[in-house]
């Protein structure tokens, strides 16, 4: 089952002075979760032991389930399925670095996705968007805690 999307104004905003619609934001978020689920995928490969693995694995594989749920949600909205491919990924050489990244990165996709929960047209989609919020604050405070362990 799709929403009717006469009935809800989705359709995207090729005017940049204006806000992005919705499916843009749809779309934004799910690059950033494709985009970190490698970032976290090559950040565990680099950690130096186990338990800085599973902190970054346990925000990995919520990526991971986020990005399912953002396709969900997608074409409940649109009756359209989309896939994003993996991006190239860069990480710093420092590998504090990348955990300052990380933290600031969930931040602002906590920000993101608070926008997109205000556009959605129903509670069952809110509160798909309030578990990924969570997950991603979540995140934020597990590379708190892996900066501080690692300074």
């Amino acid at each position: 089952m799709h929403y009717d999307m006469d009935m809800y104004d989705y359709t995207r905003n090729n005017n940049e002075a204006e806000p992005k619609g919705l499916l843009d934001l749809l779309i934004e978020a799910m690059k950033d979760e494709r985009h970190d689920r490698v970032k976290y995928t090559m950040m565990m490969d680099r950690a130096k032991n186990e338990k800085i693995r599973t902190q970054i694995q346990f925000a990995r594989d919520d990526e991971m389930k986020h990005y399912k749920m953002f396709r969900q949600i997608y074409c409940m909205l649109t009756g359209q399925s989309i896939d994003i491919p993996l991006p190239k990924v860069k990480l710093a050489d420092d590998f504090i670095e990348n955990i300052e990244s990380s933290i600031n990165g969930e931040l602002a996709a906590v920000e993101l996705y608070r926008k997109i929960k205000s556009m959605l047209p129903n509670m069952c989609l809110r509160d798909m968007l309030y578990e990924i919020i969570t997950d991603e604050q979540e995140h934020a405070t597990r590379f708190t805690y892996l900066y501080a362990m690692l300074e």
